[in-house]
C-alpha cells in the first residue's frame, strides 16, 4: 500500500508540474511543435528503456526469482521490437487513442494555455471527468446515480464561475472588453474541446487492443501523437519557428517534460493497471489545485476569490463523479 500510495502523489505532483512547464515552454517555442518534439521524443525513450529491459540490465528482481521456475517453458517470452511494428491492430488502437489523448488532448491544452495561466488551464481540464460521465451516458450504457448527477451540477456550476468574465464581456459586448479577453475566451473554448477529447480516448481505451507492457503501449500512443503533432505544427506553426529566440527557460521546460513528465504517464498507466479506475482518476481533482500553487508560487500568477470559489466547486463536482460513480463500458447496440 506504502508504494502504491508512493506512486500515486508522485503522479499527481508530476501532471500538476506539468502545467507550469507546458506554460514556461511555449513562452518562445510554437505549442504545437514544442508538444510534437515532446511526445515523439517521449515515445522513442520509452521503447528505448523497453530494449534496455528486455536486456534484463536494470530487471534484478526477475534474475532472483527466475532459478525458482521449474521450466523456462512457462516464461512468457517478450516481444521483440521489430514484432511490434507488425501489431497493425494495436497500432491502430495506438492511433485512435494517440489523437484523442496526445494530439487533440495534450496537443490543445498546449495550444490553448498560450491565451491562459497554468492554474485556469489546469482547472478547466479537471472537468474530464464530468465529460467522461456525459458521453459515457449517451454512448455507452452508464447508469448517472445521483452523486454523479449532483457532481456534473456541481462541476459546471464551478465551470461558470471561472469563465464567466470572458464570456459575459463577448456575448454582451461590454465596453471593458479587451483583446485579452478574447483571447482568454479563445484558450478557455480550447481546453474544453482537448478535454473533452480527452474523455473520448479515456473511453476508447478501455476496450483498446494494446500491449500488455507499459513501456511499449504507452510508448506507442505518445510516439504516434507526437508525430501527428509534428506535421500538424509544421503546416500551422512553421513561419513562427525561430530557433534563435527559444530562451533557456523553455528549453529546459520542454527537457522536463520530456523526461520527468513522461514519467507521470507511467505513473498513471501503473495505478490503472495495478489498483482501480477510481483511484487512478484522482489527478484530475488534485493535480489542478497543486497546479494553482505552483504558478502563484513560481510563476507569480494572480488568485483571487473568484479562482477560489471555481476551484473548490469544480474539485466537489469531480470528487462526487470520481468516487462515486464505477464506470462499465457496454456499447449500445
Amino acid at each position: 500500500m506504502n508504494k502504491i500510495w508512493l506512486i500515486l502523489v508522485f503522479t499527481w505532483i508530476i501532471i500538476a508540474s506539468t502545467y507550469l512547464a507546458i506554460k514556461i515552454s511555449i513562452d518562445t517555442i510554437p505549442p504545437l511543435l514544442m508538444s510534437g518534439i515532446r511526445y515523439t521524443i517521449s515515445g522513442l525513450m520509452l521503447f528505448f528503456i523497453f530494449k534496455i529491459y528486455s536486456l534484463e540490465i536494470f530487471d534484478r528482481k526477475r534474475k532472483q526469482t527466475e532459478h525458482i521456475e521449474t521450466s523456462t517453458n512457462q516464461r512468457k517470452k517478450k516481444p521483440d521490437l521489430l514484432q511490434i511494428i507488425s501489431f497493425r491492430k494495436q497500432w491502430k488502437d495506438a492511433i485512435i487513442i494517440g489523437i484523442c489523448l496526445i494530439v487533440l488532448g495534450q496537443g490543445l491544452l498546449a495550444y490553448g494555455e498560450q491565451y491562459l495561466s497554468s492554474d485556469i488551464t489546469a482547472l478547466l481540464f479537471s472537468t474530464v471527468p464530468i465529460w467522461v460521465v456525459l458521453i459515457g451516458k449517451f454512448y455507452y450504457s452508464l447508469k448517472i446515480n445521483k452523486h454523479t448527477l449532483l457532481g456534473i451540477i456541481a462541476g459546471s456550476i464551478g465551470l461558470v464561475i471561472l469563465i464567466y468574465p470572458s464570456f459575459e464581456a463577448m456575448l454582451f459586448g461590454d465596453q471593458t472588453y479587451t483583446t485579452n479577453n478574447e483571447n482568454n475566451f479563445l484558450g478557455i473554448s480550447i481546453l474544453l474541446i482537448a478535454a473533452i477529447s480527452w474523455g473520448i480516448g479515456s473511453l476508447y481505451s478501455h476496450k483498446a487492443d494494446l500491449p500488455s507492457n507499459i513501456l511499449i503501449s504507452t510508448g506507442m500512443m505518445l510516439f504516434v501523437g507526437g508525430l501527428f503533432l509534428l506535421g500538424i505544427g509544421m503546416i500551422i506553426e512553421f513561419n513562427k519557428l525561430d530557433v534563435s529566440k527559444f530562451s533557456t527557460s523553455s528549453i529546459l521546460s520542454l527537457i522536463y517534460l520530456i523526461i520527468i513528465g513522461t514519467t507521470g504517464w507511467l505513473g498513471f498507466f501503473w495505478i490503472l493497471r495495478n489498483t482501480t479506475a477510481t483511484l487512478a482518476n484522482t489527478f484530475a481533482y488534485v493535480s489542478p489545485v497543486i497546479a494553482v500553487f505552483l504558478g502563484w508560487i513560481i510563476l507569480d500568477e494572480n488568485i483571487n476569490l473568484r479562482i477560489i470559489v471555481a476551484t473548490i466547486v469544480i474539485i466537489i463536482g469531480v470528487i462526487l463523479i470520481v468516487n462515486k460513480n464505477k464506470i462499465v463500458l457496454t456499447k449500445k447496440k
